[in-house]
């Protein structure tokens, strides 16, 4: 099945943004009062096996996720806006984040401080110990 067909039947969202000290329960408080969540699947960066900033929310239903897109998106959690978007459906693997130093590849190259994702960027941080 193609990619845009799985979309269309997905029952499951990627959160973004999240803080790395959101935890699961939050998570199922939140998206729980849009339907009932079958699983949450927290990213991890695949090297200190941490949170790393996003989360698959599944749901049971198609429904309960159309209605976590509509009024979950773009709202505050743990002073962040965090985003949702359809997902083709989790496969093992993907809740480790993709970037070189086991993160997500978007805070490696982070030049501001955010402590809720973890301070300066990774490659800031590098070159900040190197100089």
């Amino acid at each position: 099945m193609n990619n845009k067909k799985l979309l269309n039947l997905s029952t499951t969202l990627y959160v973004g943004n999240l803080s790395f000290y959101t935890t699961e329960s939050q998570i199922h408080e939140l998206f729980g009062r849009c339907g009932d969540v079958k699983r949450i699947i927290m990213g991890l960066d695949k090297v200190r096996k941490t949170p790393c900033g996003f989360c698959f929310v599944e749901y049971y239903t198609r429904e309960a996720g159309e209605y976590a897109l509509r009024y979950v998106n773009q709202t505050r959690l743990d002073d962040r806006i965090i985003r949702t978007d359809w997902d083709a459906g989790f496969k093992e693997g993907r809740q480790y984040g993709r970037g070189k130093s086991g993160g997500q590849v978007r805070d490696e190259y982070r030049n501001d401080y955010d402590p809720g994702r973890g301070g300066f960027g990774k490659l800031v941080t590098a070159k900040r110990f190197r100089d």
